[in-house]
C-alpha cells in the first residue's frame, strides 16, 4: 500500500516533467516567433502552478487533523475520501479529502436526524474553503477588475486571461463580500480615529511621530455631489416618484483630499504668483450614498489620512452647497473656504437669462460685466447690480425670483468668493478637481448606459472603488489571507 509520501513524491515528480517538457518544447521552438514561445511559457507555467497547488493542499496528514468533534458534540468517523475541484486562477485543481458523519446511537430514526449534524471536511476549513469552491486569489482578482470595469466587462477580461471561465453573476457575488468587508474597514478605522481624537492631549512621542512625518504647506479638501440611478422599488419613494414610471434618482457625496504644489499656471489676478496643483500621487477620494449617511466622518478620516495634521494651511473649496459648508465647519475649522468661480459664474448667467432672455446681446453684456465684478471679488457692487435689475416672476412653484435667489447666494457666500486675496496667496479656485473625482469615482463606473443599482450594491461597490483608486486594496488583502464571505 502506498504511503502519503509516496502518493506526495509521485505528485511532484509529475511536476517536475512538466517542467522539464515546457523547456524542451522552448528549446525547440524556432528563433523569431516570440508570440508563440510567450504562449508556450505562459501555458505551461499555469499548468505547473496548477499541479504544485494541488501537490500542496492534497499534502495533508490525516493524522494532523486529530480527532473529530460534530458540532452535536458527538465524535465524528471517516467515511470515505471525497474529490472536491476548487476553482483558482491557475484553473481547476481536485482536491482528495477526508470527509466525516457523526455517528451515534437513538432511540428512533427521526430522532437520529434531528440529532445530528452534516457530514463535514476538517481540510476544508484548514484551507478556508468550507462550503465554498473559489480560492482568496480569485477574489481578489476578479474584484479588483470589477471596481474597474462592469461585471461582464470584468469577467470577460478575467476568463481571458486566466484559465478560469468566469460569468458576470460570479463576479458581483465574489466582489460583493469585499466591498462589504472594505466598507467595514473604514467604519473601523473612523471608530478609532475618532477614539484618538478625544484623548486631549497629544502624548511626546505622538508629537515627534507627527514632527518626523514632515508638513504640508497647504491641503485642499473638495467635495461634491452625483445622482445615481436606482432600481424603482429598492429605496422608499417620493409621492412624485411614485406617481410616475422608471427608476429613481439617489446622490452619492464625493470627497477628494489632496496635497498642494506650485503648478506651471501663473495667476491671472496674481501674475508673480504660481497657481498650486495637486502633488501626484497625493490624491485619495471617498464616496458614499448619502442616505447612508456618516459622510462626514468618512472625509474627515480621509482628510486625516492625507496628512491634516501636519496641514500648515486647509483650503475647502465647492460649489456653495449649504451642507458643504456646514461640515467645513464642523470638520476644519479655521479652514480657508473657497466657492468654485465656475459655479458661482453659472449664478450669474442664470441670472442674465432669467431677465433678459438666452443667447441675447443684453444678457451677454450685462453677464460679462457681472462676472468681471465676481472675478475680483467686488461682490458687494454684484449684490447691487442684481437688485437694479428689473423685477420678474418667481419660477413656477417658486416664492423667490432668480435674481432674488441669487442675491442670498452670493450675500451668503460673499467671504467665500474673495477670489483675489485667494490667487494672490497661490490657491486655486475652481471645484474641478471634485467634480473630476465626481466622474471618476462615480461616473466612469456606475452610470454607464442601461446601469441600474440597489443601495446594496451601491453600498458594496463605492469603498471598493475608492479602495483601489487609492491603492489601499493590495494592504487590505495582505492582511486577508482567506476568502471574504
Amino acid at each position: 500500500m502506498e504511503t502519503n509520501e509516496q502518493v506526495q513524491r509521485e505528485h511532484y515528480q509529475e511536476a517536475e516533467r512538466i517542467l522539464v517538457k515546457v523547456i524542451e518544447e522552448v528549446e525547440g521552438m524556432k528563433d523569431g516567433n516570440l508570440k508563440e514561445i510567450e504562449q508556450k511559457i505562459y501555458k505551461g507555467v499555469l499548468e505547473l502552478g496548477r499541479t504544485l497547488l494541488q501537490c500542496r493542499i492534497n499534502h495533508c496528514q490525516e493524522k494532523e487533523l486529530g480527532k473529530q468533534v460534530g458540532e452535536c458534540g458527538h465524535e465524528r468517523y471517516l467515511v470515505d475520501y471525497r474529490t472536491k475541484q476548487i476553482l483558482t486562477i491557475m484553473g481547476k485543481i481536485e482536491f482528495k479529502r477526508a470527509y466525516y458523519h457523526c455517528h451515534q446511537e437513538k432511540e428512533s430514526e427521526k430522532e437520529e436526524q434531528k440529532r445530528s449534524c452534516p457530514g463535514r471536511a476538517p481540510a476544508d476549513q484548514v484551507w478556508g474553503i468550507d462550503q465554498r469552491r473559489t480560492t482568496p486569489g480569485v477574489q481578489e482578482a476578479i474584484s479588483y477588475l470589477c471596481a474597474r470595469l462592469t461585471f461582464e466587462e470584468a469577467a470577460e477580461t478575467f476568463s481571458r486571461f486566466l484559465p478560469l471561465q468566469m460569468t458576470a453573476k460570479q463576479a458581483q457575488n465574489l466582489m460583493e463580500p469585499v466591498g462589504k468587508a472594505l466598507a467595514e474597514q473604514e467604519e473601523n478605522k473612523l471608530k478609532a480615529l475618532f477614539e484618538q481624537a478625544t484623548h486631549k492631549h497629544t502624548s511626546e512621542q505622538e508629537q515627534q511621530e507627527l514632527h518626523s512625518l514632515g508638513s504640508i504647506e497647504r491641503l485642499y479638501i473638495e467635495m461634491d455631489g452625483i445622482m445615481e440611478r436606482l432600481r424603482r422599488g429598492t429605496v422608499d419613494m417620493e409621492t412624485h416618484e411614485q406617481a410616475r414610471k422608471g427608476d429613481v434618482y439617489r446622490e452619492i457625496k464625493v470627497g477628494v483630499a489632496f496635497e498642494a504644489e506650485r503648478g506651471r499656471e501663473r495667476s491671472e489676478l496674481a501674475p508673480d504668483v504660481w497657481i498650486d496643483t495637486p502633488k501626484p500621487g497625493s490624491q485619495r477620494y471617498v464616496a458614499r450614498r448619502t442616505a447612508k449617511g456618516d459622510f462626514n466622518q468618512l472625509l474627515y478620516g480621509l482628510a486625516c489620512q492625507s496628512g491634516l495634521s501636519q496641514a500648515k494651511q486647509v483650503v475647502v473649496l465647492g460649489d456653495g452647497a449649504p451642507w458643504i459648508w456646514k461640515q467645513a465647519a464642523e470638520q476644519f475649522p479655521g479652514a480657508v473656504q473657497i466657492v468654485d468661480l465656475y459655479h458661482a459664474s453659472e449664478h450669474v448667467w442664470r441670472v442674465a437669462h432669467a431677465v433678459f432672455g438666452k443667447e441675447t446681446a443684453a444678457a451677454d453684456a450685462w453677464a460679462k460685466d457681472a462676472c468681471d465684478l465676481l472675478v475680483h471679488g467686488k461682490i458687494e457692487e454684484l449684490v447691487t447690480a442684481i437688485a437694479a435689475l428689473p423685477p420678474i416672476a418667481p419660477p413656477p412653484g417658486q416664492r423667490k425670483s432668480i435674481p432674488q435667489q441669487a442675491i442670498g447666494y452670493f450675500t451668503t457666500n460673499a467671504e467665500r468668493m474673495r477670489y483675489p486675496a485667494f490667487r494672490a496667496q497661490g490657491m486655486h479656485v475652481g471645484s474641478g478637481i471634485a467634480e473630476a473625482a465626481c466622474k471618476t469615482v462615480v461616473a466612469t463606473r456606475l452610470k454607464r448606459s442601461a446601469m441600474r443599482w440597489t443601495p446594496e450594491g451601491l453600498d458594496a461597490l463605492l469603498p471598493l472603488r475608492t479602495a483601489v483608486l487609492n491603492r489601499t486594496y493590495d494592504a487590505f488583502w495582505d492582511q486577508q489571507p482567506r476568502l471574504v464571505a
